[in-house]
């Protein structure tokens, strides 16, 4: 058996993690963290005994050197990270300045990349709603990145004196009442812009685009999405996963 490694990938609410021993990985329960701190760890340093090297991926930059410290300080586990380079598994970045595109985006292509060869739509929905276009080449054509809808509710919220959504909303067409109105205005639009994306990827392609879909919020979405669609909400993690099968 290989070297075990742990995968992390460190969102803006959530720590999502697995094990992974060159030949398959399991994924743990993901951990909820806020700006200030991380929820209870010990059930990825249990997981984790033994391991000595953790690959990173990290966009919740303000916890990053305390996540390090933490690993480093309590399992003496390394945490190498993942800078978007401009060609890497599978996948030549479109961006002039490959080192900005969002590491959860690179590693999400690449993952995708992994288990479908045609033109990929990876769509992203959590704190942002990122969408990323990859042709059958590996070329990354660009993407899109909008609030996802908790943060549009939420700015609707701060920018207005009336609207207010208090309680579990519910998604329709055609709300009854403010807090159904914000959350279903907020989800939909979200959906309109990934059918509108797909079917321009489409065209501009000249063939099939496989739509790749992820992220935390995406339950919300996905009824409304087109049904000809995979759902692979750990999509980062297994990009990580390639990137640590080849040497990291």
């Amino acid at each position: 058996m290989s070297e075990r490694i742990l995968l992390l990938d460190l969102g803006n609410s959530r720590l999502k993690w697995a094990i992974s021993d060159g030949e398959g990985w399991h994924a743990g329960e993901p951990i909820a963290h806020t700006r200030s701190g991380f929820g209870d760890l010990s059930p990825l340093f249990e997981a984790a005994a033994g391991v000595r090297e953790a690959c990173l991926c990290s966009t919740a930059l303000s916890l990053t050197a305390a996540l390090e410290a933490e690993l480093q300080g309590r399992a003496g586990i390394h945490a190498r990270r993942f800078v978007s380079p401009k060609e890497a598994l599978g996948i030549r970045s479109a961006y002039d300045e490959p080192e900005t595109l969002g590491a959860d985006r690179f590693l999400a292509m690449a993952g995708a990349r992994a288990m479908v060869r045609d033109a990929l739509l990876i769509v992203d929905a959590g704190t942002a709603l990122t969408l990323d276009l990859v042709d059958e080449d590996g070329q990354h054509i660009g993407g899109l990145i909008i609030p996802g809808p908790v943060l549009m509710r939420e700015a609707l919220h701060r920018g207005t004196a009336g609207v207010r959504a208090e309680g579990i909303p519910r998604l329709h067409e055609f709300a009854r009442n403010t807090k159904d109105a914000v959350w279903s205005g907020a989800c939909l639009a979200a959906v309109a812009l990934v059918e509108h994306t797909h079917r321009k990827a489409t065209l501009g392609v000249g063939a099939h685009v496989e739509l790749i879909l992820t992220g935390g919020t995406m339950p919300a979405l996905v009824q409304h999405l087109p049904p000809q669609h995979r759902s692979v909400p750990d999509l980062v993690l297994r990009g990580l996963a390639v990137w640590a099968a080849q040497g990291a």
